[in-house]
Formats: structure tokens, sequence, C-alpha cells
């Protein structure tokens, strides 16, 4: 058990280190290559595609993958039926979404601006549909997570740095979101189809059923989103597109430092919904304190230098808005970790999506309070962010003390 926990682990930071160099390696790339204002215009429709992504997931990565986990053992007839049901409910949301995009599409003016770019971008994230990582981190398969998305990725990062040079060239960025996708679907059945896993469908009211169920898990995971794609979104309404740049460059590192705890989120979820063990917690929480205060070091001493290197002379500006969202990259650890990894484990999925539906209530006033006063910007932002986050870790926290008593200690 405790090897195959270990092995997950390893490939989940694979697939982790692969996600944050790339973007590290693409970012600087296309900041140097693209204006300003369009950078700005490819963070914000990115951001938009969060959106639509988690609409797609729906929380399936925790409600299906849990459901998963208790069956893989016994019910390989089961898993398939929930693999089926839970493809055909990300095709509803998928149409669902298209008319959602195709509204708002035209009431956003920086959408507006970039219609050719938002569709192409949408399709690509339409693709993912047909990605069953539920599965995989059900039955705690994560290479077959890491090997399609590394392979995939590798091929869109060449291509972005041979192909795109200009403005001009930005279509070729969905475009290549598009190949490497369709990549990663193929390698991914392929893995399943040597799992011998099939394909089943239940009845219609099971899809309604699943949904509802998962809707617990994709409120979380819609309100976690209030830090990040949020936060751009409105930037991008109230701000300038330079503010959008300096924002969306801001959450790459947030993300690139997020993505660095959700192996051990990810890998340990399923295992704590078996074993509960309390000590394997403590443990990792212990561990990840140092590399948190060094890493909270370098933002503070060289907060500045780490984003001209990242944007370039440009994003100076943006190394000081970094700064005053330390409070977030540090809390966001410890708020992940005693969320569903913990809570989630133990039958508390309503406490720890309410959690997660009070810091973002918190985070909406307070911008709403801030932009009353004539006092919204990057920096008053950015402050409220990280109230939020900690907001966030102080409730789940709380409830983790309240309920300590089902875990195991050992």
């Amino acid at each position: 058990m405790k090897n195959k926990l270990l092995s997950n682990t390893i490939y989940l930071y694979i697939l982790t280190f692969v996600k944050m160099l790339f973007p590290l390696i693409t970012l600087p790339y296309l900041t140097r290559m693209l204006s300003i204002d369009m950078y700005g215009s490819v963070a914000y429709i990115k951001a938009y595609m969060s959106y639509v992504q988690l609409v797609l997931d729906f929380g399936f990565l925790l409600s299906a993958t849990k459901d998963i986990a208790l069956a893989k053992n016994n019910d390989k007839l089961k898993v398939e039926y929930i693999l089926g049901d839970t493809l055909v409910e990300k095709i509803i949301l998928f149409l669902i979404s298209a008319v959602i995009t195709l509204i708002v599409s035209f009431c956003i003016p920086i959408l507006k601006a970039n219609l050719m770019f938002l569709w192409l971008y949408f399709i690509a994230i339409g693709i993912t549909i047909f990605l069953p990582d539920f599965l995989y981190r059900g039955i705690e398969k994560m290479e077959c997570i890491a090997i399609p998305y590394t392979v995939s990725k590798a091929v869109s990062i060449v291509l972005t740095l041979i192909l795109i040079k200009s403005d001009a060239d930005v279509l070729l960025i969905p475009i290549f979101e598009i190949i490497s996708n369709i990549i990663a679907v193929l390698i991914s059945l392929v893995l399943l189809k040597r799992l011998n896993i099939g394909i089943r469908f239940s009845k219609i009211k099971n899809w309604f059923h699943d949904l509802k169920v998962s809707a617990v898990y994709f409120i979380s995971n819609f309100s976690t989103t209030v830090f990040g794609a949020l936060t751009t979104l409105v930037v991008g309404i109230l701000l300038e597109e330079k503010d959008v740049a300096y924002w969306g460059v801001c959450m790459q590192v947030v993300s690139a430092a997020k993505s660095l705890y959700a192996p051990i989120s990810n890998s340990i979820y399923p295992h704590m919904v078996t074993n509960k063990n309390l000590k394997l917690v403590s443990n990792i929480r212990n561990l990840m304190t140092i590399p948190l205060l060094i890493g909270s070091a370098l933002v503070v001493f060289w907060g500045e230098p780490i984003m001209v290197i990242i944007g370039g002379e440009e994003y100076a500006y943006a190394g000081y808005i970094l700064k005053l969202l330390l409070p977030v990259l540090l809390a966001s650890f410890y708020s992940m970790l005693y969320g569903w990894p913990v809570l989630g484990a133990v039958g508390k999925e309503k406490q720890t999506t309410l959690s997660t539906v009070i810091a973002a209530i918190l985070q909406i006033v307070s911008i709403l309070v801030i932009f009353a006063l004539g006092k919204f910007n990057l920096v008053s932002l950015a402050i409220c962010c990280g109230i939020s986050e900690l907001t966030l870790l102080i409730i789940r926290y709380s409830i983790f003390i309240k309920n300590k008593r089902l875990f195991y200690s050992k």
C-alpha cells in the first residue's frame, strides 16, 4: 500500500513538474513575442476557459474518483458504468457551456474582440471530456495521467517555440492546444484498453443523480476559482489590458506554486478515503513547511527580479503584486491539505464546500467594497485574496479539529 502511494505521488509530481515547467517555458517566450495588450487578452480568455473546464469537470475528479476507489476491488462492472455515465454527463455539460459561451462572448468586450481565439480554445477544452483522469485516480494508476499529458504538452510547447513569433500568430495557441489534447486523449484510450476496462451506460435518471451528487464538489471547486480565474475576469472588466497581463502573470506563478501541492492532495485522497490515516497528513504537513518558508523568502527578497526574468522588464511591477499575494501562496497548501484529502475523506463534503463558499463570498464582498470606495486596483485585490485564503484555512482547520476522532492516528 505504501509503495503504491509513493509510486502514485511520484507520477503526480512528474505530472506537476511538467505542468509547472512547460508554462514557465512558454510564459516568458509569449510575453516577449506578444504585445502586453495581446498577452492580456490571451490571459483573460484562458481565465474564462478555466471556468469552462471547471464546468466540464463538475467535481468528477472528486466524486467519480471516490466512487471508483470504493468499487474498484469488488465490482469492475460498476467501474465501467461510472466511466460511461461520467462521459455522458460531461457531454451534457459541454453543450450547456457552449450556449453560455455564446451569450457571454457578446457581453464582454475582450471576448467579443477575440471570437476566433475564444472558440478555438473552447474546442480544445471540449476535447478533454474524453480524458478519463478520474478513473485513473480512482484505481490509483497515476502513470496513465502523467504519460498522456507529458507527451501531448511536449508537442504543444515545441510547436509554440517554433511557430509563434508575433501577435499575428496568436491563433496558433489554441490550435496547438487542440492538437495536444487530441494526442492526450488517444494515448489515454490506448492505456484504458490495456487495462481491459470497458465503457457502459446506465439510465438517464442515474446521470442526473450523479450530477446532483457532484454538484457539491463543483460548488466547492467553483468557489475556489474566485481566488484566481474570477479575479482575472474582474480585472479585465474594470481595469486595462496591461493590468490583466500583470495579474495574469502573477496568477500563473501562484498556479505553478499550487500545482506543487496538487500531487500530494490528489495522491493521498483515494488513500485517505479507505484508510483515514491522520499520521500521514501530519507527516506531509511538517515535511512541506520548510520548503514553503524558503519559497516565501525568495518572493519577499527577489519578487521583482523573478518577474522580470519571467515576463521581461515590462512586468517588474508584477513582482510587487506577487509579494502581496504571499499569504495566498502559503495558506493555500494547508487549506488544500485539510480540504478534500482530509475532510472529504470522512464524509464532510458539505462542510468542505461550505468553507469554500464562505471564503468566496468574503472575497466577492471585499471586491464590491473596494470597488464602491473607488479603491479597486491590483494592490487592494491582492490583499483581498490573501484575507480570503487565510479565512478558508482557518475554517477548514477548525472543522478538522472538531472531527479529529474520525481519523486513525497510527
